[in-house]
């Protein structure tokens, strides 16, 4: 069985701590994944390297997947923004665009990072978490053209409280979709959340 690995692996300090990135060079889809709170660039049996994977072998993309510690502010978010900047002045790409997947609270970060690129074309957010629903709901609404999805296991302890919020903006460039049986964490569920990640760029796909 191949092992699988990132092309490269990165750090930036931040407060002392260090945000570790993960990257797959591919083409000028640039996709960004930042995990869920203490969650490694590789996730419970290698769930995110999967991920990245995935993407890579289905549409060629350059994939950069981002720890998640303690850090809170503009800090890791800026951070994350040299980071994937210098990725595409490495890589000498004149125009690309730009997809943004979240787990738990990395879905509130990754909205906001999507936020300070106009090339956003997609957002993924699974079991995505917020410290402010209003912050979150009007963020959705600052990116209109941009196909945002969002994933829900039915026993995740914040689907009753974002549901029907969501469900009052489903328009053409959004869709929700629901898992029942499966909780915050995905438990047992590691190759489901995988294939998740075919939301991004079709989030009509039945599951």
């Amino acid at each position: 069985m191949t092992t699988l690995n990132y092309d490269k692996i990165l750090s930036i300090t931040v407060d002392r701590e260090k945000i570790h990135y993960g990257i797959l060079f591919g083409n000028e889809k640039i996709v960004f994944i930042k995990v869920g709170t203490a969650g490694n660039i590789r996730g419970n049996q290698d769930k995110y390297l999967r991920m990245a994977h995935r993407l890579r072998e289905k549409i060629g993309a350059t994939v950069i997947c981002a720890s998640n510690g303690e850090l809170t502010g503009d800090r890791p978010l800026r951070a994350d923004k040299f980071l994937i900047r210098n990725v595409i002045t490495d890589l000498g790409f004149e125009a690309c665009e730009m997809y943004f997947v979240g787990t738990s609270d990395g879905g509130e970060h990754s909205l906001k990072l999507a936020l300070q690129f106009p090339e956003t074309a997609a957002f993924l957010g699974l079991n995505a978490s917020w410290s402010n629903m209003e912050e979150f709901l009007d963020g959705i609404q600052r990116l209109p053209e941009a196909k945002k999805t969002f994933v829900y296991g039915a026993k995740d302890s914040d689907f009753a409280d974002i549901a029907p919020r969501l469900q009052s903006l489903i328009d053409d460039n959004l869709a929700l979709v629901v898992l029942e049986g499966v909780d915050h964490e995905f438990s047992s569920k590691v190759d489901l959340f995988v294939t998740l990640i075919d939301l991004l760029f079709d989030h009509n796909k039945s599951i």
